[in-house]
């Protein structure tokens, strides 16, 4: 009984705790590759990404109506709506949610995704019943994408997936602009 309770124990220490992970996301948008680092809690999540030597992050809060761009060399946050063009250009998963509410959600079956057990689903144009705007991988393991195509993106398919998904504990300061930074409002970028 006592190595029960030790393996239950020990079990529940390497599982995800509500779906928080970190993952690395590779994301494909307008002819372009891109590897972020995405780390997903109940607070939100959040994107790192290095590109052309420019680092900085992306917060997504639950809740919150803005999204957060960290520009770390500049100490420097950017806050913009959520359905900004410029937000959702950085934030495949905030332009699902955007489209979400514009469209129909039809269950079109199961696949795994890089070992996930997932139920793959299109998102379908309420007033054009023809377009499919979006397929999407979800896992009841994890409150975020496993996978997602966009297609209504202005060029090719706009496609998401993570990999090499692991346990992950936030901080408390994980969704929260560092203290120090400049903030800006989005798009006038005023102080």
């Amino acid at each position: 009984m006592k190595k029960l309770i030790l393996f239950l124990t020990v079990s529940l220490l390497v599982l995800p705790i509500s779906g928080q992970f970190k993952a690395k996301m590779y994301f494909t948008s307008m002819g372009k590759d891109h590897v972020f680092t995405v780390y997903s809690a109940e607070a939100g999540y959040r994107y790192e990404f290095n590109e052309d030597g420019q680092e900085g992050v992306i917060i997504a809060k639950n809740g919150s109506s803005d999204i957060i761009i960290l520009m770390l060399q500049q100490k420097m946050a950017m806050k913009s709506a959520a359905d900004d063009k410029m937000s959702m250009g950085n934030d495949p998963v905030a332009t699902f949610k955007h489209y979400q509410d514009e469209g129909l959600m039809k269950v079109e079956g199961k696949e795994t995704v890089n070992g996930i057990p997932c139920t793959r689903s299109g998102l379908w144009n309420k007033d054009n019943p023809d377009q499919k705007m979006f397929t999407i991988w979800t896992s009841e393991a994890y409150n975020f994408p496993i996978k997602l195509t966009n297609h209504i993106s202005a060029s090719d398919d706009t496609t998401m997936e993570l990999k090499e998904i692991e346990p992950w504990s936030p901080d408390p300061e994980s969704f929260e602009i560092p203290a120090g930074y400049l903030v800006m409002e989005m798009p006038n970028m005023m102080p």
